[in-house]
């Protein structure tokens, strides 16, 4: 091979030794760019998107402001069109209150005068109704009197013959009493002389003692539950019983009942002065029954 032919190769060599360094670079470079341009795209594209999404926001609000600026603008017309009728009802009103005050003004005019012809002929009317209630009322008192008397006349024959009547029914049931009493106090005489003691009709009680006043001289008994069972009123109807006082150390007095007060089971007892031994006590017993 000539030297020439060497010249060129070794400059080939160079040449594609140059060649690829500078495809490298530029390789290398492209590769850079590629990225960049990348990342910008990117960034346009979500910044596109913003400002789209806020575009469509602003035009949103947009929207509304003018929906909401309408609206107010139709109610400032309502509004302005109901103040303007208002206005004009006001004058009318006006108008007609003057007028109304004008007719009552010329009313109380009129109602004065009647007032006074009024006062005047009510005075008259009242003399005339005091007069004629005067007389009337004379006239009704007679009336009543009239009235009470003969209705006081009839109630008194009314109330002589019922009496009459009871003093009759009276009359008759004292005799059949009499009567009675008399067959009653033979018989019980007929029964003492038989050996009978009135203390045997007494029903059979006991109780406790559970008050003494008046220095000894009464006193209350409690009786015991079986008195509930029994009709004391009854017994004392027809005649006072006595209850036998007594304590462990034995008879203490004699106790004659008073009164019967069902609602506490109790009797009140006057004390037989002179009977029996000790003074009576709250707690001692008492009985009816005789040993």
């Amino acid at each position: 091979m000539s030297p020439i032919g060497r010249v060129f190769i070794v400059l080939n060599l160079l040449l594609a030794g140059t060649f690829v360094g500078f495809s490298g670079t530029y390789l290398q470079k492209q590769h850079n760019f590629k990225d960049k341009a990348e990342k910008l795209q990117t960034q346009l594209t979500d910044a596109t998107s913003k400002w789209d999404a806020e575009r469509i926001r602003l035009e949103s609000d947009r929207n509304n402001f003018e929906n909401a600026k309408t609206a107010a603008e139709t109610a400032k017309g309502g509004l302005e069109t109901e103040l303007k009728n208002t206005k004009d009802e006001n004058d009318t009103l006006s108008r007609r209150l003057a007028a109304m005050e004008g007719a009552v003004a010329k009313i109380n005019g009129d109602l004065a005068s009647a007032n006074t012809q009024a006062q005047a002929a009510f005075a008259q009317s009242q003399e005339a109704y005091k007069s004629s209630m005067t007389a009337q009322q004379a006239k009704d008192d007679a009336v009543r009197a009239k009235d009470a008397a003969e209705d006081e006349n009839r109630n008194l024959k009314t109330t002589v013959a019922a009496l009459e009547a009871t003093v009759q029914t009276k009359v008759a049931e004292y005799g059949d009493l009499k009567k009675d009493r008399n067959e009653l106090a033979l018989l019980v005489k007929i029964a003492q002389q038989k050996g009978f003691s009135p203390a045997l009709a007494a029903p059979a009680l006991d109780g406790k003692v559970t008050g003494v006043a008046a220095e000894g001289r009464l006193c209350t008994i409690k009786l015991s539950e079986a008195a509930i069972e029994m009709n004391i009123e009854e017994h004392l109807a027809t005649r006072n019983f006595s209850f036998a006082i007594y304590d462990a150390s034995g008879y203490k007095g004699e106790a004659v009942v008073q009164d019967y007060h069902k609602t506490d089971n109790a009797v009140t007892c006057r004390m037989v002065p002179n009977v029996g031994k000790g003074s009576i006590q709250v707690g001692d017993s008492a009985t009816t029954k005789t040993p």
